[in-house]
């Protein structure tokens, strides 16, 4: 998903550990310690506020991003872009295309969706299409 996650926005160090993502999350608290820690003396209160809400919409706006990141450090592989309305119909233009893509039978397409770690293998076992006859 891209644009801005509300999510992420009003729940940020709980929508780093729902997506397991430990060292954003340990920055992030990192990062709330030192601005609860200010002296009130240095800094105003409403200073304060200003910046927990800046941090947030900050989060908002690069959660989807850092995610997309943390799933190609652990080595998920980037297909494309699908564009829908809303995400249902985002996901049915997917399934199209993928089944549009794949030379499976209805079974094995179903299996395929189902396990997508058996529909990996299954692609990798097949010959590669050859563009000169």
């Amino acid at each position: 998903k891209e644009g801005f996650s509300f999510s992420a926005f009003l729940f940020s160090g709980l929508w780093f550990l729902y997506h397991k993502m430990w060292r954003e999350f340990l920055v992030l608290g990192l990062i709330n310690f030192i601005l609860i820690s200010l002296d009130d003396g240095l800094i105003l209160k409403f200073d304060k506020i200003f910046l927990e809400f800046a941090l947030a919409l900050i989060v908002g706006l690069n959660a989807n991003y850092w995610l997309c990141d943390y799933l190609k450090k652990k080595n998920y592989e980037f297909i494309g872009l699908v564009f829908g309305d809303n995400h249902v119909s985002a996901k049915l233009r997917f399934i199209k295309n993928l089944e549009a893509d794949c030379d499976l039978n209805a079974s094995e397409f179903d299996d395929a969706i189902l396990n997508p770690k058996l529909y990996r293998k299954m692609m990798k076992l097949q010959k590669p299409k050859s563009y000169f006859a």
